[in-house]
């Protein structure tokens, strides 16, 4: 029986496709994260910049208006840093609702991270050291997996990606050090009653600001790799072109 006029194909071009489209939101959010991990990588070398002007403050050899002279550029890149740290928290969650809500037309239940939950672990994620933003993208991996039909039970018992293991390690080592360093962000810089802290930490603790900033930079690289292998995974999964 030939079929009517007008029909296409699910999944072919001009198919009608009940789910929502993640490619393009994906595209930027990778542009985001790649963005985010050279500012850190520019953040890093400002500060190592700083060390001898830091030295110099302490040792009262230039003056504290001096010193924020010199830590102005540091003050522009954690500015654009922190600018570009909301726009991925916002690509963040629309990528993750989205993918939330094409498990659930998928069939994948029962579903952990519905939609709406999205939202609140990349608000809050932070306060549990990014654990349920782990447990999280655990499901949307395993959840996306292609080779697992629709309304299939067993997705739950697929293997996630280990560079979402490697991506939480990262972060709590990153608190660990910022913990250890006492200075958790130079944001603040330029204000004076934290020149002196910034000069300290810059001087005193340099091998922590330096692990800090190279923890950063992994895990943004890290994060980069998990979107695109999630995403592609993903658009099988729902077909998207």
């Amino acid at each position: 029986m030939a079929p009517p006029p007008g029909y296409v194909p699910y999944g072919a071009p001009g198919a009608f496709s009940p789910f929502a489209r993640i490619g393009g939101i994906a595209k930027a959010l990778v542009i985001l994260q790649i963005i985010t991990a050279v500012s850190s990588a520019i953040l890093l070398l400002v500060q190592l910049s700083l060390v001898g002007k830091a030295d110099d403050f302490l040792d009262d050899r230039i003056s504290s208006r001096e010193f924020e002279d010199a830590a102005a550029p540091l003050l522009l890149v954690v500015l654009l840093s922190g600018l570009v740290a909301i726009a991925a928290l916002v690509l963040m969650i629309i990528w993750s609702y989205r993918i939330a809500g094409n498990l659930q037309k998928l069939g994948r239940a029962p579903l952990t991270w519905k939609p709406g939950l999205t939202i609140v672990v990349w608000l809050l994620g932070g306060c549990t050291l990014n654990i349920i933003n782990m447990l999280m993208l655990g499901e949307h991996w395993r959840g996306s997996d292609p080779e697992v039909p629709p309304h299939r039970a067993g997705w739950r018992d697929r293997p996630q990606s280990p560079l979402i293991a490697v991506w939480f390690a990262l972060g709590i080592a990153n608190v660990v050090v910022g913990i250890a360093s006492g200075l958790n962000s130079f944001s603040g810089v330029g204000v004076e009653n934290n020149t002196d802290s910034i000069a300290e930490s810059l001087s005193d603790r340099l091998p922590l600001v330096i692990a800090s900033g190279v923890l950063t930079l992994a895990a943004a690289v890290v994060m980069i790799a998990i979107v695109r292998q999630l995403t592609a995974r993903h658009l099988l999964a729902t077909r998207e072109s």
